[in-house]
């Protein structure tokens, strides 16, 4: 990882089954071969390894990755709401 250079090519090996991934996608559930989102799905699933790297919980970013996926983004609330749920009522 110290070797920019070995680095990326690492990732690209990686990230060269994104097209394979997609259409394991795409067959699995029916959806077009070309079907973009299978496309996005995939790649965000390989890059979720990047993702974990670094972080003092690996494991923990991979699965916030995964949960993302399986679920769908549900952004926080706001502080404000966060702050006013917070107080005895």
């Amino acid at each position: 990882m110290s070797t920019p250079a070995l680095r990326d090519y690492g990732h690209r090996m990686w990230m060269r089954h994104e097209t394979a991934l997609a259409q394991a996608i795409a067959a699995d559930t029916g959806a077009r071969g070309d079907d973009p989102a299978c496309a996005a799905l995939a790649h965000f699933a390989l890059e979720a390894l990047a993702l974990a790297r670094g972080r003092d919980d690996p494991r923990a970013a991979i699965d916030a990755a995964f949960d993302l996926l399986e679920r769908g983004w549900q952004p926080p609330a706001p502080r404000a709401a966060r702050a006013s749920e917070q107080r005895p009522g």
